[in-house]
């Protein structure tokens, strides 16, 4: 079966943020939907060449840029997949120091894991977009709207406006998660007070279970605030509950989505998920091709287990620790790990667990102050790479715990 994802290719030469801009009409009695999709780099990006990945499954009408000297699409296999994708590839004159666009359409059908009867998700993990290769995670600014017939309503992660059957919304996240969910209606609940929370159900009724997420979130929220989110605080976030029950994922964009349809928070296990996806909004700017993907999964998952502990509940912190010490014994080291040649159980040793071993034993030397200084200086600085990460830890404890950390993830 086809991985829907997108990808192949290499990295930019500059840092500069592109911008996008995307049409999204969709027709939800046949599953199906038609995007313009259009991608800039600012003038300060030296790129010749701009490639985007897109799932081959998808049909693409019309390429066009007026600044090109020559595109094409062609075929790409991604290793990171294993899948064959599409990819556009538009050429420009080199070093061009303006502001170069590109502008394509396709259309699909949605997979029918990604809809209900009554829903349509467009995602991070709906394959719906196009992204740079290796880049699918790459930050972007980036408007989105979305067209549907009268009868149905789109949400986002970020407030929207509606005018004649239009949708609008605009954020700045990674390539690969802008989001739209359509349905017939929504039902939601909202904090009264604080940052402001919204849990957003794609299908009524609203349960109490609804109103104990919002609850959690709000607290969970509140404990980042004090703690990893100190010097980059939220200030508003969004749970969407499109009930397609796949899975859940955080978005830098402030948000998470929370597929399952049956998720209840008085639940241990789904309480963490929960606590796990909200600090994806710090904790998202490793990359997902190699080691430094540690820094996005063993950063929310050790995350998730201080809040446990700051919420009262110091068994279940070391119970859940306990777990991924057991899971870590032996494991390669985080260091070079090449994920790419492991199978995907060996992935979540090291990259979850023994990186979530990692920084409790961090946790341990430096004392709970300073580990909370060294987490909220990474997230507020979206620290991408273990040397920086290993740098904001000299700067916060000095060059001899910067050594035996560095020491740690190469054991």
């Amino acid at each position: 079966m086809a991985l829907l994802w997108f990808f192949c290719g290499g990295w930019g030469s500059s840092f500069a943020t592109p911008t996008v801009q995307v049409r999204l009409q969709v027709a939800p009695a046949t599953h199906s939907f038609a995007c313009e999709y259009t991608f800039s780099l600012p003038a300060t990006d030296t790129a010749s060449v701009v490639r985007l990945n897109l799932n081959r499954q998808f049909s693409i009408q019309h390429l066009t840029s007026s600044q090109a000297i020559r595109q094409r699409v062609v075929r790409r296999y991604y290793p990171y997949f294993a899948d064959t994708m599409q990819q556009v590839e538009v050429r420009f004159l080199a070093h061009l120091r303006r502001a170069r666009q590109l502008t394509f359409t396709y259309s699909g059908t949605l997979d029918k894991n990604l809809r209900t009867a009554q829903v349509m998700e467009f995602s991070g993990h709906s394959n719906w977009l196009p992204f740079r290769p290796l880049l699918e995670y790459e930050v972007i600014a980036y408007s989105l709207v979305v067209s549907v017939p009268p009868a149905y309503q789109v949400r986002s992660a970020t407030p929207g406006q509606h005018e004649h059957g239009q949708w609008t919304f605009r954020g700045t996240g990674s390539a690969v998660e802008i989001t739209a969910l359509v349905a017939p209606q929504f039902q939601q609940v909202a904090s009264a007070k604080g940052p402001r929370i919204l849990v957003i159900k794609a299908a009524p009724p609203l349960l109490a279970r609804d109103t104990l997420l919002l609850h959690k979130a709000e607290d969970i929220i509140a404990f980042y605030n004090r703690s990893l989110g100190a010097q980059d605080p939220i200030t508003r976030f969004s749970v969407l509950l499109p009930g397609t029950n796949r899975d859940a994922f955080g978005l830098l964009d402030n948000a998470t989505v929370i597929t399952y349809s049956d998720f209840d928070v008085s639940k241990k296990d789904e309480l963490l998920i929960l606590a796990h996806e909200i600090s994806h909004k710090w904790w998202g700017y490793g990359s997902v091709h190699d080691e430094t993907e540690w820094l996005n999964e063993a950063f929310a998952t050790y995350a998730s287990l201080l809040y446990l502990r700051a919420s009262g509940d110091s068994a279940g912190y070391r119970t859940e620790l306990a777990k991924r010490v057991k899971s870590a014994a032996g494991a390669p080291a985080i260091s070079g790990f090449d994920r790419e040649q492991a199978p995907y159980p060996l992935f979540r040793r090291v990259i979850y667990d023994k990186g979530t071993v990692v920084l409790a034993a961090l946790h341990a030397r430096v004392g709970t102050e300073k580990m909370c200084a060294i987490l909220a200086k990474t997230a507020a600085e979206k620290v991408s790479t273990t040397a920086g990460f290993l740098a904001v830890v000299a700067q916060v404890s000095g060059p001899a715990t910067r050594q035996w950390l560095g020491a740690e993830l190469r054991h």
